[in-house]
């Protein structure tokens, strides 16, 4: 399939559900060898059945991310399948860990926070990026793609695990950037604001009842659409950057719309 990715190679880690799948879909309808990745064989193969009946080249690689040798045997064994890696984008995050887990900063044993930093940021960001940099600066037109969460931006009552290990992922991300630049190998991250992945009322605009929102609630192609860009040579002068896909929020402020 030609299409804005053709001749790109994205592994993209949490693509059995939600942003991870439909940026998963998206990507292989534009051209992409896509490595669907999770902990669910079922979920994922089904992922690729979808990609594999639409036109698209994608494979399923089961992967924990909270352990380091799953990480590292992944990405070499997708490089090994698709002949390279070009395009990493790290989406997965311990959803069970944070929603268990919501309370003040002082009554969260130390377990709880290791275990939220670890799905968050050393095994999603700094496992898969390590792991995937050398066959990435082998590759043409190289990205790598952190998503975040506008609960970094933000106090929110209860999430300070979350919001410090996606404040890393935003911090990282400009560091990456640097030392990338060298090897032509970009990095941006997506601060996601509050997306459902049913419709919820996504169809509301602006007005009353919109809250700090300037459009409506986002749904994960908002996500994926953002991601396309970033990954493609469009975006090849777009290096560093926090890039909010929030519907305003970040213009405009409410605390509450911050799911994600």
């Amino acid at each position: 399939m030609a299409g804005r990715l053709t001749g790109k190679v994205a592994l993209i880690s949490g693509s059995t559900r939600g942003i991870g799948r439909s940026t998963a879909e998206l990507f292989a309808s534009e051209g992409a060898s896509v490595a669907i990745t999770g902990r669910t064989v079922e979920k994922g193969q089904k992922v690729v059945e979808r990609i594999r009946e639409a036109g698209g080249e994608a494979e399923f690689f089961a992967l924990d991310i909270t352990d380091e040798s799953s990480v590292h045997s992944v990405m070499d064994a997708v490089a090994d399948r698709f002949g390279a890696l070009t395009t990493l984008i790290n989406n997965a995050a311990p959803t069970d860990a944070v929603a268990t887990t919501v309370k003040p900063l002082a009554e969260y044993t130390t377990e709880e926070w290791d275990r939220i930093m670890l799905g968050t940021l050393t095994g999603n960001v700094f496992w898969a990026t390590k792991y995937a940099w050398p066959h990435l600066v082998k590759g043409d037109g190289a990205s790598i793609i952190n998503i975040s969460s506008g609960q970094s931006l933000i106090g929110i009552t209860g999430f300070s695990a979350y919001a410090a290990a996606k404040g890393g992922v935003n911090s990282v991300t400009r560091s990456l950037a640097v030392e990338g630049a060298p090897h032509g190998i970009r990095a941006n991250c997506i601060v996601v604001g509050r997306v459902v992945s049913g419709r919820g009322d996504s169809g509301v605009g602006v007005g009353e009842g919109s809250g700090g929102r300037l459009t409506r609630i986002g749904n994960p192609m908002d996500v994926a659409n953002a991601a396309l860009w970033l990954a493609s040579d469009e975006a090849a002068f777009v290096t560093g950057q926090l890039v909010n896909v929030d519907g305003g929020f970040s213009a405009n402020g409410d605390a509450a719309l911050f799911g994600s």
